[in-house]
């Protein structure tokens, strides 16, 4: 009947001399706590030891299965954790993750239990990261180790999640079960390992690669793919080191008639089963389908019951048999209930996981004598037996549909289960198969075959992720990637097998042809899915979306072929099932037999929708399944359960695909059906449910009832809760439903549009969450929503964007601002629709309608000037040959020829608009050289938007016009005040708009500002942006003062090329000449923009997906000159230097970008205090921003200049401030980080204009290149206006109030006629007229307009009424300006400041109190609070003295009380940006405190009066008021303190002096009686030689005053009136002689004389700045003069003076 073979058990390998196990107790005490309760390593352990625990070499250990392996992972993770610990015993647990890819779920689970238990004591997170255990990023991100299946690892690393991929702080890959390479799985396992080699190799990062294999024959191969050092990394151990040896024996059976055949091998094994039973084992019975385990076991019984043999199987009860009993029969599962009495117990995947969980537990306690399982056991679960049976080998493979032979791999697995180690001597495996089957099995197990690589046939599929990832670019790439694949290593072995004639081997023993036309043609059929664009020629691959979705979701590529063939805008829900049930993911899924009837009940029961198909057809059943599992429909039997849950996992997937799809085809209808079937599968409810069937909370018979009664939950919202109780005939639940109803996530939506031109709009959205959050329901993040444009008529997405809700957003309520644009088009359509639709909630959306009924657009622009071919001027044009001399070219260009005699010969207004790069500053000059001409007593006024421009100009023209023309030039910014003598004499004044505008806001009596000739407005298109209404204030003044004084001001404005510039002319007053607005072509260098879209919702990952393209845009467009990259934050900087660097580093030259000797720039780089900086300028890379220090910036500038570093990373600043031009200028990513909303948003188009004209050089380029690289949706914007200008709008309107305070402050107002005539000299009221729907005016009739004037007056003018800042009288028409008004003008304050300060001031205000006030000024509210602040902010406030309020750490205001109670402190901050905010912050400070005091001073407080005073004494030495005042001394720091305290004792040495004592700076001063050396004696234990000089010239020049008052007045006996001295310091109140007498009703002037004693030998006019080494601009000495009635607590007077 059947031919048996027995292979006996081996012996045991001998134990070597050199073998000497490893004890526990000898490891460190990491070690100790993670292998505790084991004595020591088994034999394999001990061997791998040395080299797993102590070294980073990568590892392949092949062993047989149950040898330990495990403990080998734990050793080398052991090893991780050591290297990031730190002295005192911290992990660092946030630098590193270590990965352990499992091949199944089961065995993911069971490894995430057995790690989690051992790493516990060192607080390791362990998690499983699997498809049915799903993370949340910030979950992985607090993981240190994740336990995975290839499959999902692949996922993950395929998208950068992060900015930071979470692959590139792994440190540790495990790979469990390396052996799977030539399974169908073995593809995925070799692209993990070449993305990670590949990774290793371009970051230079190390990753420890650990493989654990069975004993496979080519272990050299493996060897070769991982990396490993086969002389130090490789371990194999054979069938003799198994724990327990094996004996194995063959069992053919000879008949071939199948049925005899299955019969023949029920006996066998029935036999061999029984044999084993009699010794006193357990047996485990494997068979290849889930319901053979059901029939073997009843087949098994049914023989032993025949034979009357059943009590041998009897087990021996227990004491806790009645228990486990009990829990046997609560088992929903019928068949394991039945075969319990008899021991016999069954084991597959489709079974739940508690019943699995319990057989398995019955088996282990001994309770099942057999148990028959599928091969999914051996794998997942480590359970052994004493014998294993394998019965029958023939497999039914889903994939190929047919029966197939068992893999070699999983007979070992099973055999591996044989033998329990702590029990049995030896272990026996049988295999049952039918002869023919016999010698295969035995030479398979004997003389194992090689295994080979099944990656050929997934190449598509990996190529596209490699492609959508950015690793590879071209077929280059392609191939040198594919050389990290284990195909490789096996094409090279054995080429025959990959169908490579030895001929072909010999020629091309690389295989490098044969690699590129695999690559090739794996890229044409890319392509011709649309999943790449691969242009053959240049063999460049670029992502395409489609790509970029298939391998975000693991989505193979004939499904994408499938996809393309079928899917279209129309279709409807049920064709979109039958798409997706055709995918090729479900392809293997195939009728049986037994299933037909079942499904057909399926069909009737739970589709709702068509399935087409039906009941015969694979495509047609996953149709019925998909819709059955949406409905909750139950499934009976086994292999239906399986394939329901596959297709839940997977249908999930792919209509997420479908659904990103639609979306950026821009399918509305498809989107929308789509998104909605997205939610139907995962909550698995048909659309048209009850949205509340969502929540699990009600009961169904209540929910049913709701649907009965059609309760909308609209309806609901409005019910009271006792009458939904009524409704539902179920009183008490109206509370629970009502929760609930309220608990959906539901949006209002309010838009605002305003036309930017004819076809452009842009759209603001209000977002109000209306709902309320519940972290069971909602969790702890935020709500995610999609939202979109959409135009009915045309079926078509205008724009699309995923938008989080977070939960601090809904619990405060506070609207989420959207700002996006979008295009119109004429005629103008009725309407469109901007849909917002929850991501996870059914029936959660909201819908608004944009009407375009009212809508006017705004007047067409008019054409540019052009460009006349003029002869180019020579340079003697200027008559004048000092003004030649300073130039260095003969020539000017032709711009500065065609305008140069408007500006140089007549005194008309001009505005020249021409772009970037055009020589505009050289204009500039040629007004200036006129007004020193014309009118030489006269001044010139030049303003520049940004503090950086003003120093550039500053550096230039001192050397050019103050030393050259003898001209005086003055800067006058926020850090330079110089004093009136020196503007008074200046001949130039360079400025910012706020400075001169607080300058000229009192022009009536400064007589330098009625001096002015010419303005000259600098960038003035930034009229626009949020500092243009200072602009718009300065001109509209100068236009004005011009018009009362009847002297014209000249105003010249210079500009990038303007789409408007008409309204600009008009409002400046130019009529026909002085207009020239020369298109943006024009540039003396042209230029070549690219513009890339990157598609992603989140920034950070999309910024890291734009590091590779910004290293091939440099390589493609400028390899060797120089290249400039914006970025929006200083960590941007950071984060695309290192990428840019790592790509480098896989370069054959990484040094390319450094163009001087290694050595000298060393030298260079020896200098430089930034960490960072240091590394990348040795690539030739430098970084530029505002954290930097002052010389490490000059230093990089000069380096960057003189071509000696070819990059240069920079901030959106630089753009503005400095002028550099290089080659090819990046930008990288247009948007930044808005602290305010806390959320990315646009930059505003002229920045973007201004980056991009950095780009070519006009003296070494003949173009220059520009590469923006922008959110995919933002691309057709951008492409829009980067060749067509911007239109400029004004911004007035949000400021208006605080410049009509300043207006009506100064008297240039005086009632509300002369406030609506102020309006009309704004450009604002210009282009109120011309664009009106974009200020929300509905026509352009003169009523209309007025009325709109009035309203917007009476609103400014009632809000100032509110701060307290000026009075409307009786006839409703004069105002009167208040005190208050005039304090918020001088000081240039925000009228609500001074509206909180007139609120919040009380007469007694301690320090803390007026700190809080002070930080809570309107003005820092625009202090950014960057991404993860809040974290930062909290840690600080942890360090300092004063509490502020915890739930606020994201606003600018408690950051600002921070920063200064830091400053005060002299804290250490947590971050660079920390510092230059500190310094912003107080740039401001001080003021504002000037305006508290002139509050406090007007109310009479002396109290507050006098704290304020102590205030900016803090805030200008940096100390606290309560420490010791010697602590201001620089280097003395508070435990210096004690050598000043004992003083007294050692008495002074010298002749007078103070003896006692000292503990203040006044006693201090006189104990040094003005001589270093006493000074010395004192503090040379604890200072430095060249400190305590520091510290001496802060003490020396420290002043002395001598204070005299005298009263003034009538006296008796006197004829007139005389002076009488007041004594100063009076001993004794009591004594008459100190008092002087005076009479009730005269009137007497008190006269105060300061006089400094110690004016010094060496102090100088100039040396006037008071010490005060932490305050960070120079500060004029000063001293407040305070006169109080102390009983009173009153307030007399009080003065400020300065030296």
């Amino acid at each position: 009947m059947y031919e048996e073979v027995e292979i006996p058990a081996n012996e045991p390998m001998p134990i070597g001399f050199e073998e000497k196990p490893v004890y526990i107790s000898e490891l460190d005490e990491i070690g100790q706590l993670v292998f505790k309760g084991m004595k020591r390593l088994n034999r394999i352990q001990s061997i791998v030891f040395e080299t797993a625990y102590n070294t980073n070499e990568n590892l392949l250990i092949c062993a047989p299965t149950g040898a330990g392996k495990t403990n080998i992972a734990m050793l080398t993770i052991v090893h991780e954790i050591r290297q990031h610990l730190q002295p005192g015993g911290v992990i660092r647990k946030d630098q590193f993750k270590i990965i352990y890819v499992a091949p199944m779920k089961a065995l993911a689970a069971e490894m995430t239990n057995y790690f989690s238990k051992r790493l516990e004591p060192l607080g390791i997170a362990v998690k499983e990261l699997t498809g049915d255990m799903q993370l949340t990023k910030g979950e992985i991100l607090r993981t240190q180790m994740l336990v995975t299946t290839p499959e999902k690892w692949d996922v993950v690393t395929r998208k950068s999640v992060g900015d930071v991929a979470l692959s590139q702080i792994v440190r540790l890959l495990i790979l469990d079960e390396v052996h799977l390479l030539h399974e169908d799985r073995g593809p995925v396992l070799e692209s993990l390992v070449a993305r990670t080699l590949r990774q290793v190799e371009s970051t230079q990062s190390m990753i420890r690669i650990l493989g654990l294999s069975a004993t496979l024959p080519n272990y050299l191969d493996v060897v070769s793919f991982l990396h490993v050092n086969p002389c130090i990394g490789l371990f194999y151990f054979d069938g003799r080191f198994r724990p327990v040896p094996l004996g194995q024996s063959f069992v053919g059976i000879k008949t071939t008639n199948k049925v005899q055949q299955l019969h023949d091998m029920e006996e066998v094994c029935y036999e061999k089963v029984l044999k084993q039973i009699k010794g006193g084992h357990q047996v485990m019975v494997f068979v290849h389908a889930r319901n053979s385990t059901v029939r073997t076991a009843m087949s098994l019984i049914e023989m032993a019951k025949n034979r009357g043999e059943l009590s041998f199987f009897q087990v021996d009860q227990g004491p806790d048999y009645g228990q486990c009993e009990k829990q046997v029969q609560r088992s929903r599962n019928k068949q394991v209930r039945e075969m319990f009495p008899d021991s016999f117990g069954i084991h597959h995947a489709g079974m739940l996981r508690q019943d699995r969980t319990l057989t398995e537990n019955m088996f282990s306690r001994g309770y099942l004598k057999v148990l028959v399982c599928t091969a999914t056991l051996a794998w997942g679960v480590n359970l052994p037996a004493h014998a294993v049976i394998i019965k029958g080998t023939n497999i039914y493979d889903a994939k190929r549909g047919a029966l197939v032979d068992l893999g070699i791999l999983d007979v070992m697995q099973i055999f591996g289960r044989a033998g329990r180690p702590q029990f049995d001597k030896y272990g026996e495996g049988t295999i049952i198969t039918s002869h023919d089957k016999l010698s295969h099995y035995l030479t398979l197990l004997t003389q194992q075959n090689p295994i080979e690589s099944q990656f050929q046939q997934s190449l598509a599929d990996n190529l596209n992720a490699e492609i959508a990832l950015g690793t590879v670019t071209n077929v280059d790439e392609a191939v040198r990637w594919l050389s990290y694949t284990y195909l490789y290593v096996r094409m090279r072995a054995n080429p025959l097998a990959y169908g490579i004639s030895h001929k072909a081997y010999q020629m091309d023993p690389q295989l490098e042809l044969y690699r590129k036309e695999l690559v090739v043609e794996s890229g044409r059929k890319l392509d011709k899915a649309r999943m790449i664009r691969f242009d053959e020629r240049t063999g460049y691959f670029a992502s395409t979306d489609l790509g970029r979705t298939a391998s975000h979701f693991y989505i193979k590529y004939n499904t994408i072929e499938t996809f393309n063939e079928l899917f279209n805008a129309q279709k409807t829900e049920a064709d979109i099932l039958s798409i997706v049930s055709k995918a090729e993911e479900f392809e293997q899924v195939k009728v049986r037999d037994e299933e037909l009837e079942e499904l057909e009940k399926l069909l009737c029961n739970f589709c709702e929708l068509p399935a087409t198909g039906g009941v015969e057809n694979g495509y047609g059943k996953i149709n019925i399944l998909l819709q059955t599992y949406i409905g909750r429909g139950e499934v009976d039997s086994f292999s239906l359960i399986s394939d329901l849950s596959y297709v839940a996992q997977n249908a999930a997937r792919i209509v997420r695909a479908l659904f990103e799809i639609a979306l950026r085809k821009r399918w509305p209808a498809m989107t929308y059906r789509l998104l909605n079937l997205c939610k139907v599968i995962d909550k698995r409810l048909w659309g048209w449910a009850h949205p509340l069937r969502q929540f699990s909370a009600l009961p169904p018979s209540v929910l049913s009832r709701m649907e009965e009664r059609n309760l909308t939950v609209d309806k609901l919202k409005d019910m009271g809760k006792d009458e939904i109780g009524h409704m539902l005939h179920h009183v008490n639940i109206g509370l629970k439903v009502k929760q609930c109803v309220h608990q959906i996530p539901a949006i209002l939506m309010e838009s605002s549009i305003q036309p930017i031109t004819r076809t452009v709009l842009r759209v603001r959205l209000s977002i109000t969450p209306d709902f309320r959050w519940n972290d069971q329901v909602h969790g702890s993040v935020g709500e995610p929503w999609w939202l979109w444009v959409e135009d009915p008529i045309n079926d078509h997405i205008y724009h699309s964007e995923y938008f989080l809700l977070h939960k601090k957003q809904v619990v405060s309520g506070e609207p989420q601002q959207v700002v996006f644009t979008i295009p119109i088009f004429e005629p103008m359509p009725s309407q469109y629709y901007i849909r917002a639709v929850s991501d996870r909630w059914l029936g959660s959306e909201a819908v608004c309608i944009i009407n375009f009924q009212h809508l006017i657009l705004p007047e067409r622009h008019p054409p540019h000037t052009e460009l006349l071919d003029l002869q180019p001027l020579p340079v003697t044009a200027l008559g004048n040959r000092e003004y030649e001399s300073l130039y260095k070219f003969t020539h000017f260009n032709p711009i500065q020829t065609q305008i140069f005699h408007t500006l140089y010969h007549t005194d008309t207004n001009v505005l020249l608009g021409a772009p970037t790069g055009s020589g505009k500053t050289i204009a500039a000059e040629m007004a200036i050289f006129r007004v020193f001409n014309k009118y030489p007593t006269s001044k010139v006024v030049y303003i520049a938007p940004l503090k950086a421009l003003v120093r550039e100009r500053i550096a230039d023209w001192k050397i050019r016009i103050e030393e050259k023309l003898g001209r005086k030039v003055v800067e006058l910014t926020g850090d330079v005040t110089p004093d009136m003598r020196a503007i008074a004499q200046a001949d130039l004044i360079v400025t910012t708009p706020e400075k001169w505008d607080g300058v000229s806001r009192s022009w009536q009596n400064r007589s330098y500002v009625q001096k002015v000739a010419i303005l000259i407005i600098d960038e003035i298109h930034l009229l626009g942006e949020d500092r243009g209404p200072v602009l718009e204030v300065i001109v509209s003044r100068t236009n004005f003062i011009s018009s009362h004084t009847s002297k014209q001001v000249r105003v010249v404005g210079l500009s990038t090329a303007l789409a408007n510039a008409r309204d600009l002319a008009d409002w400046l007053g130019i009529g026909q000449v002085g207009l020239f607005n020369f298109r943006p072509s024009v540039r003396p260098v042209p230029l070549e923009v690219h513009i890339q879209g990157f598609p992603g919702q989140h920034y950070c990952p999309r910024m890291a997906s734009m590091n590779k393209p910004v290293f091939q845009a440099i390589r493609t467009h400028s390899p060797a000159k120089p290249v400039l990259i914006f970025v929006s934050s200083r960590r941007q900087t950071r984060l695309t230097a290192l990428d840019l660097i790592a790509f480098l580093a896989t370069e054959d030259d990484p040094k390319q970008w450094l163009h001087q000797d290694e050595r000298e720039m060393n030298d260079i780089i020896g200098t430089i205090r930034e960490s960072n900086l240091k590394l990348t300028l040795a690539f030739g890379i430098g970084m530029h921003h505002a954290g930097l220090h002052e010389r490490d910036r000059k230093t990089v500038e000069e380096l960057f200049v003189n071509c000696k570093i070819q990059v240069l990373i920079a901030t959106s600043t630089l753009a503005w401030g400095v002028n550099f031009p290089a080659h090819l200028v990046i930008v990288k990513g247009t948007e930044y980080y808005d602290g305010k909303t806390r959320r990315y948003v646009d930059y505003p188009i002229t920045d973007v204009l201004q980056m991009m004209g950095r780009a070519g050089r006009p003296q070494f380029d003949d173009q220059g290149k520009a590469v923006i690289l922008v959110h995919d949706i933002k691309k057709d914007f951008y492409k829009k206006f980067l060749y067509e200008p911007f239109p400029v709008e004004s911004s007035l309107l949000s400021v208006l109030a605080d410049h009509l305070n300043a207006e009506i402050a100064a008297g240039t107002v005086t009632s509300k006629q002369d406030a609506m005539d102020y309006i009309t000299w704004t450009y604002f009221f210009r282009r109120l007229v011309m664009n009106p729907s974009y200020y929300k005016l509905d026509d352009i009739t003169h009523e209309t307009i007025n009325k709109f004037l009035s309203n917007l007056v009476e609103r400014s003018l009632r809000d100032l009424e509110c701060s307290y800042c000026m009075e409307i009288q009786e006839d409703e028409q004069t105002i009167e300006p208040l005190t208050y008004g005039r304090i918020s003008s001088y000081y240039y304050l925000k009228h609500q400041t001074i509206r909180m300060f007139k609120e919040r001031l009380k007469s007694e205000l301690p320090i803390q109190e007026l700190l809080a006030i002070l930080s809570d000024a309107e003005e820092y509210a625009e202090l950014p609070v960057r991404h993860n602040e809040d974290q930062l902010n909290s840690e600080l406030a942890q360090r300092l003295p004063l509490q502020v309020n915890p739930h606020s750490y994201d606003s600018a205001h408690t950051k600002t009380h921070l920063l200064m109670q830091a400053h005060f402190s002299r804290a250490q901050l947590p971050c660079s940006d920390y510092g230059t905010d500190t310094k912003t912050v107080l740039d401001n400070t001080i003021r504002i405190c000037q305006a508290m005091l002139d509050v406090v001073a007007n109310e009479g407080w002396l109290v507050s009066a006098l704290s304020i005073c102590n205030l900016v004494q803090m805030i200008i030495q940096a100390r606290w008021l309560h420490d010791s005042s010697l602590l201001t001394l620089p280097q003395i720091q508070k435990q210096d303190l004690y050598v000043f305290r004992r003083w007294s004792t050692k008495g002074a040495r010298g002749g007078g002096g103070y003896r006692g004592p000292i503990e203040g700076l006044p006693e201090l001063m006189a104990a040094c009686d003005g001589k270093e050396d006493n000074f010395t004696s004192m503090v040379k234990e604890v200072l430095q030689p060249n400190q305590i000089s520091q510290a001496w010239a802060f003490l020396s020049h420290l002043p002395v005053v001598e204070v005299r008052m005298s009263v003034k007045g009538w006296w008796e006996g006197c004829e007139e009136q005389t002076e009488r001295v007041v004594p100063a310091n009076v001993s004794n109140i009591r004594d008459e002689s100190s008092w002087l007498p005076l009479h009730a009703d005269q009137e007497y002037v008190l006269q105060v004389s300061l006089r400094r004693l110690n004016a010094g030998q060496q102090r100088r006019k100039q040396d006037s700045k008071a010490q005060a080494p932490h305050f960070a601009k120079p500060k004029d000495e000063g001293w407040f003069l305070v006169l109080g009635e102390v009983e009173k607590k009153e307030l007399l007077a009080i003065q400020n003076l300065q030296r």
